[in-house]
């Protein structure tokens, strides 16, 4: 493992090294144990078919002779120790009498001249020492697989021999009288000696050769992956360079992308889309301090305003004080309301997926927001029906979610509260849960005015204010509050998976606004207790 302080480029660099260090190596091993054992066959190959072609060209011979009836005429020095002795390229041929061969192997051990082409008879009926040793090894038992391979029919018996010049290969053969043959025609030892200088001087060229192509091969190597590494890497250093370049205040700078096909161009375009989320992240924040900032000044003067005009004069009676505690109040209350508002929405959108998992029946959920916001409805004049939809049996409700059930009440409270805001006098708002495929819809409809057009797609915005044109709302004398109410239902809708839209009025069949609020369905459905009525009204 190379340390990790070294950069990329150099841990690529040294590991291509290496392994094109080690693949050279086993080539290296591998080619010359292949070269040495195919200049090893290759010679005894030589030897042994030398052998085989003399004893043809001897059978040849003694079959001419005998069918011309010249056998007793050309003996003559066939009853010597050799008949003859050659030499043919880089191989001495040697043929001796069987028996006289037995005879030569037990004679004193002197060196012969094999480099003298024309050997007298009594030189020539000496072989070699390292043959004669062969032989003397076989005659004393210690060779047994040569005698066994000499004494069958067409056996070549192969060996390695060290002659004074160096390592050399010989191969003997026995040739015994044909049938066509004189009885009294000696059996032939036919022997073929292969020095090994020019095996050796092949085998050290091509050594000297690997030793000095390996390195120079490892170098061009290691330069060409350097190259290849720096050359691949450049786009990566011009992202570092970018990126350590973009800060808060150029957040709208991008990466440059060389080729959007390859990793790297990938990695760019991933960088990139994150630096877009970053910078609209960064926008919005700005924005909400900007809104909140706004939002939160309002209150802080009126109440600011009211301390000064109280404390400016030395003397008040009780009434002006109660007025002015009283209007301090109030705002006080809805400083209140937009810091806890604001705290909500920070919850929600770093917990992301629900801090609490539980399962959650919407329908009684529902019922109990009708519940809470059944005195603003009295106030108001306005009824509030909360149902389940046809088809969905009252005594086990199968629209039961998973999530926090406290994040998921705040949510439809929101949202009544939003449509009590708007319903006029004497109207209805109506709640209603149902099931569509693997998600419980809630509906929460009011006959107001409806969501001007201008508005609709900063709806769930933060700090966004309807304004709604027309007729007056119940809710009008309260005021429009912070305009929190619809993003912190957006916010909990999406940290549970689920989505909240506008419906279009016209397909709805309603007047005014209806939002629609989609959750995925519990997965594991268990029977739980249902509510005690179909339908919660709020009078």
């Amino acid at each position: 493992m190379l340390p990790a302080r070294l950069s990329i480029l150099w841990r690529l660099t040294f590991s291509n090294a290496a392994i094109m260090a080690l693949v050279l190596a086993a080539f290296v091993m591998a080619g010359w144990l292949t070269l040495t054992r195919v200049v090893a066959e290759r010679a005894n190959s030589v030897v042994s078919e030398t052998v085989q072609v003399v004893a043809s060209a001897v059978r040849a011979e003694r079959k001419a002779l005998a069918q011309r009836g010249e056998v007793e005429e050309s003996r003559g020095s066939t009853e010597q120790a050799v008949l003859s002795g050659l030499r043919a390229g880089n191989l001495d041929i040697y043929i001796t009498d069987d028996a006289a061969h037995l005879m030569a192997a037990r004679q004193p051990l002197y060196p012969p001249d094999p480099t003298s082409e024309t050997q007298s008879d009594e030189q020539s009926s000496i072989l070699p020492d390292p043959v004669r040793e062969l032989l003397r090894n076989m005659l004393d038992g210690r060779d047994p697989e040569m005698e066994r391979v000499l004494k069958a029919p067409d056996g070549v018996a192969v060996r390695s021999v060290e002659l004074t010049e160096g390592p050399a290969r010989v191969a003997l053969m026995r040739v015994s009288p044909e049938e066509y043959d004189d009885p009294d025609e000696p059996i032939l030892l036919i022997t073929a000696l292969r020095p090994g200088a020019g095996d050796m001087l092949i085998l050290k060229q091509v050594r000297n050769t690997l030793l000095l192509a390996t390195p120079l091969a490892l170098l061009v190597s290691v330069l060409a992956g350097f190259i290849i590494a720096r050359r691949s890497l450049a786009p990566l250093e011009a992202i570092n360079t970018r990126t350590a370049s973009i800060t808060a205040a150029n957040l709208d700078e991008r990466l440059p992308v060389t080729n959007p096909h390859d990793e790297l161009g990938r990695l760019a375009g991933i960088i990139n889309g994150l630096l877009s989320r970053v910078d609209l992240a960064f926008r919005n924040q700005r924005q909400l301090v900007a809104d909140a900032s706004h939002e939160l000044r309002t209150p802080i003067a009126i109440i600011r305003g009211e301390a000064d005009v109280t404390m400016r004069r030395s003397t008040r009676d009780e009434h002006e004080y109660r007025e002015a505690l009283t209007v301090i109040q109030g705002e006080s209350s809805r400083l209140t309301r937009i810091v806890d508002d604001l705290f909500l929405l920070a919850r929600v959108d770093a917990a992301g997926p629900t801090v609490s998992s539980e399962e959650v029946d919407i329908y009684e959920l529902a019922a109990d927001a009708v519940r809470s916001v059944r005195s603003i409805a009295l106030d108001q004049s306005v009824n509030i029906e909360c149902m389940l939809a046809d088809g969905i049996d009252p005594g086990l409700p199968d629209v039961a979610v998973t999530g926090d059930s406290n994040l998921l009440r705040r949510l439809v409270v929101n949202l009544l509260d939003n449509a009590l805001k708007h319903s006029p006098r004497d109207s209805t708002v109506q709640v209603r849960v149902s099931r569509s495929d693997s998600e419980i819809v809630l509906r929460v409809g009011d006959q107001g005015p409806g969501v001007p057009e201008s508005i609709k797609s900063s709806l769930f915005g933060r700090f966004v204010h309807e304004a709604h044109a027309g007729e007056d709302t119940a809710s009008s004398a309260t005021g429009t509050g912070a305009g929190l109410g619809l993003s912190i239902a957006q916010a909990i809708a999406r940290a549970h998976g689920g989505t909240i839209d506008l419906l279009d009025t016209a397909t709805a069949q309603d007047t005014g606004a209806v939002f629609e609020l989609r959750l995925p369905a519990r997965s594991a459905r268990q029977p739980h207790q249902a509510a005690s009525a179909r339908g919660v009204q709020a009078p």
